[in-house]
């Protein structure tokens, strides 16, 4: 049951990733540096999750 919820963790966070690099592809369509560093700062954050709290 624990492996369960580290699965449905990591799931979480690989589908907060993906979201937060579609907001990076809209901000770069809109031409919107300041959006853009914003989202990849969020992304990066959640990126380095896993080794944070491993």
């Amino acid at each position: 049951m624990n492996n369960l919820r580290y699965f449905a963790f990591f799931v979480l966070i690989l589908a907060a990733l993906i979201s937060a690099i579609r907001q990076m592809s809209i901000a770069l369509d809109e031409v919107d540096i300041e959006r853009f560093t914003l989202w990849t700062s969020i992304a990066s954050v959640i990126a380095g999750l896993p080794m944070m709290l491993w």
